[in-house]
């Protein structure tokens, strides 16, 4: 969001916007809630959240929490692949297709899991 002001639109921004987009849908908050805590971005909220002893399904909008086992763990998968595209480093962020790749694989068989994302998702859990 903030590149839009700068004009420095790039493809990395674009991945980062998207990653926020992401965490917004996941989590049902406002990029920035000014009336809901310290008017914290997004992405600073969530890896606050990542880095406490919270389960990480505490970052989910309460009524996806609820949701059957399979999908609250595709909906994690997705908020891994959020935070690769948020991470602050724009080198260090993923292209949109390798974004699409990941997120078709969300929806892999199990025994399918784990060949790519699982080394991407911890790399941006790491960045924090």
């Amino acid at each position: 969001m903030k590149y839009g002001y700068t004009m420095n639109i790039t493809e990395k921004s674009d991945v980062y916007s998207y990653g926020v987009v992401l965490l917004e849908i996941l989590s049902g908050r406002s990029a920035v809630e000014s009336q809901v805590g310290d008017g914290q971005h997004i992405v600073e909220w969530v890896k606050k959240k990542m880095g406490s002893f919270e389960p990480a399904v505490t970052i989910l909008e309460s009524k996806l929490q609820g949701l059957p086992d399979q999908m609250v763990q595709e909906m994690l998968q997705t908020l891994g692949i959020a935070m690769f595209c948020v991470n602050s480093s724009p080198a260090e962020r993923p292209t949109m297709k390798e974004v699409v790749a990941l997120l078709m694989e969300v929806k892999s068989p199990p025994e399918e899991w784990g060949k790519t994302s699982q080394p991407l998702m911890k790399q941006s859990s790491n960045q924090s």
